[in-house]
Parts: C-alpha cells; sequence; structure tokens
C-alpha cells in the first residue's frame, strides 16, 4: 500500500472511471475495521490498514485473473466492548454502525455495483454480526449481492445457521500455533504485519520490551464486563506477545491471505452463485 488507507481505492478515481468500472461488471471489496485501541506499541488504526492491505492485494490477484474490482473507502466506525475501557476506543451503537453501511451498500447500489464482499479484520461477536444484519437488510431492500466473506473458523464462533449471507473463505492460513494463551489483539501476528507493511505505526522498540498477556479462551468471556476486571487482564490493552513476532511468517500470512480471498472470490464467482 502507499500513502494511506484511500491508495488504490474508489477514493482517488474521478467519477466517470466508477461510472465505466460499473458497466464493466466490476466488483466491489469493502474494507471494515474499527478505530480501537492496540496496545501501548501500536496506533488505533491497526484493524484497519490490515483489511486494507488485504484488498488491495486481493484486486491485484484479481484482476491478474480477469476480474476487474474496485475497492471502497474503508469502513470503520465499529463495535468494541472489550477495550471500550482504554483512551482510543471508538465503539459505536448497533444502529449507528447498521445504518452507515447499510447506506454504503445502497449508495453502490444506486452506481450500478452489485457485487460487493465485505473484506472484515475486526472479530468481536456484536461487530461480526451487525455487519450481517447490515447485509442481510441491504439485500432484502435492495437486490444487491452483498456478502461478508468469513474464515470458517469464525462460523460457529458467531452461532451462525447457514443461512446467513456469509462466504466462507477456501483455505484461510493459520494464524498460528494454538496453545494454552491466545494472541488476538495487538500480539505478535498483528504487532509483525504492521511492523513489515505500515512500520510508522509501531513502536518497535516498546514492542520488544512488552511481556505476554497470558490470557486464555476462559480469560476472553470476562473481557468487557467490567472496566476493573478488564484493565486487570490486560492492563497494557494487548492480549498476546508483541514481541513474539516473525516477519517472514507474518509476510506469508498476509500474502496467503489475500491471495485465498481472491481465490474465493474468483470460485464464487465462476460457480455462478
Amino acid at each position: 500500500m502507499g500513502y494511506s488507507i484511500f491508495d488504490e481505492t474508489m477514493v482517488d478515481m474521478p467519477w466517470p472511471e466508477i461510472e465505466k468500472a460499473a458497466r464493466q461488471g466490476a466488483i466491489v471489496l469493502l474494507p471494515i475495521g474499527i478505530i480501537e485501541e492496540h496496545g501501548p506499541h501500536m496506533g488505533l488504526a491497526v484493524d484497519t490498514y490490515i483489511p486494507c492491505l488485504f484488498s488491495v492485494l486481493a484486486k491485484h490477484h484479481l484482476e491478474s485473473h480477469g476480474i476487474t474490482s474496485l475497492i471502497a473507502p474503508p469502513y470503520y466506525w465499529g463495535i468494541s466492548r472489550s477495550t471500550s475501557v482504554f483512551a482510543g476506543t471508538f465503539s459505536v451503537r448497533k444502529e449507528t454502525m447498521q445504518a452507515a453501511i447499510y447506506d454504503i451498500l445502497a449508495s453502490l447500489h444506486s452506481w450500478g455495483l452489485d457485487r460487493v464482499f465485505t473484506v472484515n479484520w475486526h472479530a468481536e461477536y456484536r461487530h461480526c454480526h451487525v455487519v450481517i444484519d447490515a447485509i442481510t437488510a441491504a439485500r432484502r431492500d435492495l437486490a444487491i449481492e452483498a456478502y461478508y466473506l468469513m474464515p470458517p473458523r469464525d462460523f460457529n464462533r458467531l452461532g451462525l445457521t447457514g443461512g446467513e449471507p456469509v462466504i466462507l473463505q477456501k483455505n484461510p492460513p493459520s494464524m498460528g500455533p494454538r496453545g494454552e494463551f491466545i494472541d488476538y489483539h495487538a500480539g505478535s501476528l498483528e504487532t509483525g504485519i504492521m511492523l513489515q507493511y505500515f512500520p510508522e505505526q509501531v513502536d518497535a522498540g516498546m514492542a520488544r520490551q512488552l511481556e505476554d498477556s497470558r490470557i486464555t479462551e476462559a480469560d476472553m468471556k470476562t473481557l468487557g464486563r467490567g472496566d476493573g476486571e478488564t484493565r486487570r487482564l490486560i492492563p497494557g490493552g494487548y492480549f498476546g506477545n508483541p514481541a513474539g513476532y516473525d516477519i517472514e511468517f507474518c509476510k506469508k500470512y498476509v500474502e496467503d491471505y489475500a491471495r485465498d480471498i481472491a481465490d474465493t472470490i474468483e470460485d464464487f464467482i465462476k460457480g455462478g452463485k
């Protein structure tokens, strides 16, 4: 990516180019994230930079296979209860988020851009369900073909039934070895990705000094229940091991994840669904 999260998105296109792409049957990738604290070593936009990065790389893969793709401006006003105790976590109401995503889809539909695939990186339960609800409402009201691209691991976690407008990714890469302690938020994977692609957003010296939070899946259930309990569990605002990043692993993860997005979309389109 280049100068900002708007690089290679519709934001930098004159309107006639967007109309032309719509006439050519372009699909749209819609990055979705949040502005949220990510530890003492990174800025607030990690969960927005990463889906934007995936979208740009996936766009390149798709276009190399003859599939015209546009990237919508990223949506980043999300929902986070688990880290809302920390300054910098902007969390909006469910109704606000659902209406905003619905209206984005309605705008795309009004220009003839009717095949939209969301690329979300913020995994909080409520946030993900609002994305699904917004897409469901837009499909009902607008007859737009919008879908939530989702790693298979999230299907059961979110309690989905199979009736939602969700496309499961074919073969997303593993986030790393699973052990007793989790590494989900501002830990080794996200720190390594940001260091590789957006190094100005990371205090690498501080990251190397941070200790593993040693948080378990069971601990996660108490996050967001009370400010005191959240600060006790994650006083630094991260759950994972920021110092444990492996740059080569993170590079491969990004490349494989973006390629899987593109492959999943291509197979879906060619399958005629």
